[in-house]
């Protein structure tokens, strides 16, 4: 499986919401690498917070 994006700011590959930290705001949400804070465009964000990851807790069918 191809990793979908790669942090502007420390390389870090970015495959699932583990990989991203989460700020509610008055306007919605906004993404950052969890491994260095740089900001994550909010429609690669989202797209990774709903991607599967085969974990026990995952209860996405």
């Amino acid at each position: 499986m191809a990793v979908p994006y790669t942090c502007d700011g420390c390389g870090a590959p970015l495959g699932s919401v583990d990989d991203l930290h989460r700020e509610p705001t008055t306007t919605g949400r906004s993404w950052y690498c969890a491994y260095c804070r740089t900001p994550v465009p909010s429609i690669v964000a989202e797209r990774l917070s709903h991607r599967r990851d085969g974990s026990p807790t995952d209860r996405r069918p």
